[in-house]
Order: C-alpha cells, then structure tokens, then sequence
C-alpha cells in the first residue's frame, strides 16, 4: 500500500510510522524539518517501544511524489490559510481514498467538492506525542488511538480493512467504524473546553482546570451545550460522557493542552474547525450556547491579537 501523509509532524509521523513498520510504503511531504528527515528519517521515543521511520520518499510538494497513492493522509492543523484540496490535488489520482487525521467538525465539505468521485475519511487519533527537535517526536502519553472511517457514514471501501489490519499490527488501537462523525463530535466535549480555556484563562494546565472549582463547572456547562448541538446533527452523545472526560482528565499529571501549546509557539489557533463550527451549526438550529458563544469570542479575539502583534 502506497501512503502518502501531508502534516508529518508528531501526530502524522507517529501514525505513518507506524504503518511503515506494519509494512506499508508510507512517504511524506516534509516542511521545517525537511533537510533532517530527508536525511535521517524519523526518530520516535515511545512509552509503546521506540524505533526509526524513514519515509520512502521526502517531498516538498505533492507535484514532486513518483507514483500513485492509494491513500493520501492530512494531518495538518485546520487553518484558514491551510487550502488543503489544493495542497494534496497533484497527488490525487482516480482511486485515490482521502483521509483527513484533524481535529473539528464540519471541515470536510472542501475537500469533497474538490474530489467528489474519491472516497474520503475522517480519522480521530489521541496521543500524547510531540516534536523535541528536527525529526525527533516523544510519545509519552496516551496508548495511541486512530478510530476512522467514511465521513458521510456506511461502509467504507476494501481499503480500509486493509489498513485496519495493518494498525492491528502495530501498538496502535484501531476501530473502523460506519458512525465516525460520533466519534469527531466526542472528541469536541474534551477539544473545546479544556483546549479553549487553557489558552483564554492565562495558560491553564489541565489540573487547575479539574480542581472542582468554577472552572470545573464551566467545562461542565460547555460539554452539555455540545451534546445539545450534536443532538440537533442527529448525533446521540451520552450525559455520563461529561463526568467521564472531568475524571479522565483529573487522572492526569497536569500539562499544557496542544492549543496552549500553540500559542505559546506563536502558532494560529484551530479556532474555527474546533469552536467556531460549533457555534455556526448551534446558531442555524436555533440552539442556545452561551458558554460556547462567550468561548468562542474570546478565543478569536486572543487568537487574533497574538497573530497581529506577530506580523507587525
């Protein structure tokens, strides 16, 4: 299987990685670190068992990739300036199937007017992974997760059964699912609250936003708007699933999110695919969200002025 992965950073080159040691020839369009990978590769440290990837090809662009992909994987950040169909279309072929490994909801629909004919997935991972240097990632948290399948539901092609099976050979967990939207819509009752306020509360860690104090309350508040808004997409998230991510995520040594991390990189914001959607979808369901509308605000305002006082 020929894999071709746009956003190798840690999550990409970790979950491409993988796949490489199940087998797969998996190349990768390299960016920052281009040099480094293209020539050492990938090293990954890994509470799962370290190794090495190195990609069968290092590309700066998908017009530079020798062959056909069967999949191409996206594992960029979701980002305004980020025009993804027309980042990957040279690499797009007739049978090409296209994965989107992103955070948000609702991203979907450029990719799929660009390439109608071309199935296309979504994927949700979790991993506790980062970049420590060029070509350098630590995985030290989280077992590492890929639940993917159809964006629109139903059975997805022969294609990823065959990559299902080469996950289950990896430390990997792997579901294949007909329902992946649930998934996407799940990750949101932890991506929104504790994303959001760790970088609008001054830098929260995740332990001081689990102290069982207002902050608490607030997630709490913000989860429930978003089983609302999920309910009008026709898309059942439990209540018990509120007091489960509080819980699982007191368990943790306090950390800083990946959104906080990103604004302390001076990196833009997943404003947008991760609140900003949600807002839009509760406003045209007639769906009231005070916490996520309040949320909402204040992260593009924060979001805005830190890339303002960049460019200056």
């Amino acid at each position: 299987m020929k894999i071709l992965i746009f956003g190798a950073g840690a999550v990409g080159a970790y979950f491409g990685g993988r796949l490489a040691q199940a087998g797969a020839d998996v190349a990768v369009v390299g960016r920052s670190d281009y040099e480094e990978v293209k020539k050492n590769g990938f090293e990954i440290e890994s509470i799962k068992g370290d190794f090495s990837f190195m990609p069968s090809q290092v590309v700066r662009s998908a017009a530079e990739y020798q062959g056909e992909a069967d999949l191409i994987i996206v594992a960029s950040k979701v980002l305004p300036a980020i025009d993804v169909p027309s980042m990957i279309k040279d690499a797009v072929h007739k049978n090409t199937v296209i994965m989107l490994a992103q955070n948000g909801i609702a991203i979907e629909n450029a990719v799929h007017e660009a390439f109608p004919e071309n199935e296309l997935w979504r994927a949700v991972l979790y991993i506790g992974c980062t970049k420590v240097a060029p070509g350098k990632l630590k995985h030290s948290g989280g077992l590492g997760s890929i639940t993917f399948g159809r964006f629109d539901g139903g059975k997805a092609s022969p294609l990823a059964d065959e990559v299902y099976e080469l996950y289950k050979k990896t430390p990997c967990e792997v579901t294949l699912t007909e329902n992946i939207q649930y998934f996407c819509w799940k990750k949101l009752l932890w991506n929104i609250p504790f994303n959001s306020i760790s970088v609008v509360g001054g830098g929260l860690l995740t332990g001081e936003m689990t102290n069982r104090g207002l902050l608490e309350n607030i997630c709490r508040n913000i989860m429930r708007e978003i089983i609302a808004v999920a309910a009008s997409q026709g898309i059942t998230l439990e209540d018990e699933l509120v007091e489960q991510n509080i819980e699982y995520t007191r368990s943790f040594t306090p950390y800083a999110t990946s959104m906080l991390a990103d604004f302390r990189r001076n990196r833009p914001l997943e404003v947008e695919a991760i609140v900003g959607n949600v807002y839009r979808i509760a406003a045209e369901n007639n769906i009231t969200i005070p916490h996520i509308a309040t949320l909402y605000a204040l992260l593009a305002s924060v979001d805005k002025k830190k890339q303002e006082s960049i460019n200056l």
